[in-house]
């Protein structure tokens, strides 16, 4: 397929929806693109031709179709996802599996080409069983507690089984590791931006971090130039959790697994909807992804786990001195 000459963006207020939106105006500016989402964005440049879907909705599917038909849309990424889970485990449902079914009923319908989706290796699941790294043939094995992870193995169940009987559609999953940066936020960054990290005692797993940028770069060559498959997204290196911690000056708090996951304080349960386990099981047992076939298929990251970790750690120091 060639480069498309429209795009459309589900999710635009998301951090991937609004950076890959300004990135694909600056390196393609013949193409035009199209932005999805419940409300139209502060600020949004007027180039960009919006509409106005909430995926929720029943009539969805046929809403986002007439939108993609009109605008002779050729490639979706699809990134309307949360970027912190919350107490409405229905709501977070409707929109992150039913809504990434309306996004590929809508696909069908209008005859789109490609499709980028953007998920997670957090969706492999941590388990004390887990090899040192995890392929992209590994089972998504997620975890019951974590119920936007859970969400997401749907999503990937229902993607699999529409790209078999749909067969002549480009279709891309970028599994990223999480992501840190001066610019990107989400539930974890605000976790690990905490002097004072609480830790499993007893367990130090491996982590590993990708680079916002080399994750932005390698979404915007899927979206433009298609890399059809399914890629994990990681930066070069795995470090261990205490290390990390210690390297940016911050103080590990070890507290017993069976205290820390009757704890209510962080994450609080009444404001995710998820037991504790559904967050720390990340910061105990081993879940890192091999990188290997999205380092050939994208490039080599500019930045390792550790300049991922430490560009995330000097950005939010600058900050407190502005």
């Amino acid at each position: 397929m060639r480069a498309p000459r429209s795009i459309a963006i589900t999710g635009l207020r998301s951090f991937l929806g609004k950076r890959l939106l300004r990135r694909v105006r600056e390196s393609a500016p013949e193409t035009t693109v199209v932005g999805i989402d419940v409300q139209r964005p502060y600020g949004l440049d007027p180039a960009v031709r919006f509409h106005g879907v909430d995926l929720t909705e029943p009539t969805a599917d046929g809403r986002l179709a007439e939108a993609l038909r009109k605008e002779g849309v050729e490639a979706v990424l699809h990134a309307a996802f949360r970027s912190r889970p919350r107490a409405d485990l229905e709501g977070d449902h409707e929109l992150e599996t039913i809504g990434s079914l309306h996004v590929l009923n809508a696909c069908a319908a209008a005859g789109v080409r490609r499709i980028v989706l953007a998920s997670s290796t957090m969706l492999y699941g941590p388990r004390p069983d887990n090899p040192n790294f995890l392929a992209e043939e590994a089972p998504l094995r997620g975890h019951r507690d974590a119920h936007n992870v859970v969400n997401r193995v749907e999503v990937e169940s229902l993607l699999a089984d529409w790209r078999r009987r749909h067969p002549e559609v480009e279709v891309t999953v970028l599994r990223t590791c999480w992501v840190m940066g001066p610019t990107y936020e989400d539930a974890i960054t605000r976790y690990l931006a905490r002097g004072i990290v609480p830790v499993v005692l007893g367990y130090d797993p491996l982590l590993q971090f990708v680079h916002e940028e080399d994750c932005l770069r390698a979404f915007e060559i899927a979206l433009l130039e298609g890399r059809p498959g399914v890629y994990n997204l990681v930066g070069r290196g795995v470090l261990p959790l205490t290390t990390l911690l210690r390297t940016a000056g911050k103080r590990p708090l070890p507290i017993p697994a069976t205290l820390l996951y009757r704890i209510r304080a962080y994450p609080s349960e009444v404001q995710t909807g998820d037991p504790p386990a559904g967050f720390y099981d990340y910061l105990r047992y081993l879940w890192v992804a091999d990188g290997e076939r999205g380092f050939a298929a994208f490039g080599e990251p500019e930045y390792t786990t550790l300049e991922a970790w430490m560009s995330f750690v000097s950005s939010r120091r600058m900050r407190r001195y502005r």
